[in-house]
């Protein structure tokens, strides 16, 4: 994959590069001449197709652990330079299309004859768990009624999507069988697709249940093991016009936060996520109803939560909407010694960091609250100069 590095200024840059295994002087030379798009290529032959076009444009270059460095000021050069050197033609396509995959911002999601408009102002998708052992508000919505009651005040409160879901996927959870999830889920959403115009998502890895949630009015499938765990479940998304969140995941809610270990995690992640993807499209779903997650809490170590939250333009490089959903995990626990009910400080914190960094959609247990968060972060960013 060729990959524009999220890299806003040279001390960022630098200490991406020496992530790498970047020689210093190489460094020196590339952060000394850095220009606005910071490009990674792993792919061997096009990396030596495009030196002898970078020397002699005498742009600085630098290699890594198998991956070739440079950077370039726009498109338009890229344009430019393919017009003039009709040698390296086919990879300054592949770069091109890259940036322009990583600059992609205006999204439109068909779902069941809605649309998701990501753009300015990051979306709200609410948390409903209708579960008895969910990590944070298990047993709290466990009757249909309760949970209703609660969709109802989530869209009051400017939730865009509410998210139902019948099956903790907490670390060490087990699975619930697809009858006893259904029965869950499923009265739930029919009864908000009477009562809202927000748009309903059921988070669930079955296809059984993904099947009877879209009958009774869900719009998107939210599986957080991206089609892989249920092989029925790309067919049923394919066939009901919903949109899909993939979302990354190492392991299975019972063994992902056993022994999660990453050499890099970013060039792994993107590489697994484009791979489901793929399936997906293969399977049947037309690439313009996909959106990705990142997978914050599913099989990443501490660490990796928090470079999740520093290079998520990274995840542009996929060319689809993102999700991103930290609300009250345990990384934020280990930050602030609070219990899950006692995070809504440190889950601002997350979330305004996000939204300030282009993710999509939020998805957050206190919608009220996180709606203000991002309402303040998109004046901030989109404020007249003065």
């Amino acid at each position: 994959m060729i990959r524009v590095l999220h890299a806003c200024d040279p001390g960022e840059a630098s200490r991406r590069l020496d992530f790498h295994g970047v020689f210093q002087a190489d460094k020196t030379r590339l952060i000394r001449d850095l220009r606005p798009y910071l490009l990674c290529i792993s792919d061997e032959e096009m990396a030596h197709a495009l030196i002898p076009l970078l020397a002699r444009r005498k742009i600085p270059l630098a290699w890594g652990k198998r991956v070739l460095f440079f950077s370039v000021s726009s498109v338009d050069q890229l344009d430019r330079w393919t017009g003039e050197d009709g040698g390296s033609r086919s990879a300054l396509g592949r770069v091109r299309e890259a940036i322009r995959r990583y600059l992609e911002r205006d999204f439109v999601v068909p779902c069941r004859g809605r649309e998701i408009r990501p753009g300015g102002s990051p979306g709200i998708m609410g948390i409903l768990n209708v579960t008895p052992d969910s990590f944070s508000d298990g047993g709290k919505y466990d009757s249909a009624e309760a949970a209703v009651r609660q969709g109802l005040e989530m869209a009051a409160e400017g939730a865009d999507i509410i998210d139902i879901g019948g099956e903790s996927t907490r670390p060490g959870s087990l699975p619930v069988p697809a009858g006893e999830e259904i029965a869950r889920v499923v009265p739930v959403i029919r009864e908000l697709a009477r009562k809202t115009e927000a748009l309903l998502s059921v988070d669930t890895r079955k296809a059984a249940v993904a099947r009877e949630a879209i009958a009774a009015g869900a719009h998107i499938v939210n599986d957080t093991s991206a089609l892989a765990d249920d092989p029925e479940m790309a067919g049923v998304i394919g066939e009901s016009g919903c949109a899909v969140v993939l979302m990354h995941r190492r392991g299975t809610p019972a063994t992902m936060q056993l022994a999660p270990s990453y050499e890099s995690l970013f060039d792994e992640m993107l590489e697994e996520i484009q791979k489901r993807i793929d399936v997906a499209v293969s399977a049947g779903i037309p690439k313009e109803r996909i959106l990705i997650d990142p997978g914050v809490g599913f099989g990443k170590r501490f660490e990796d939560n928090l470079a999740l939250h520093r290079h998520l333009p990274d995840l542009r490089n996929l060319g689809r909407p993102v999700v991103f959903g930290p609300s009250r995990k345990a990384f934020i626990g280990r930050i602030t010694g609070r219990e899950a009910s006692g995070r809504i400080f440190g889950t601002a914190a997350s979330v305004a960091f996000a939204a300030s960094r282009g993710v999509d959609i939020l998805r957050v247990h206190d919608v009220k609250e996180m709606k203000e968060v991002v309402r303040v972060v998109t004046a901030i960013r989109e404020g007249d100069e003065c």
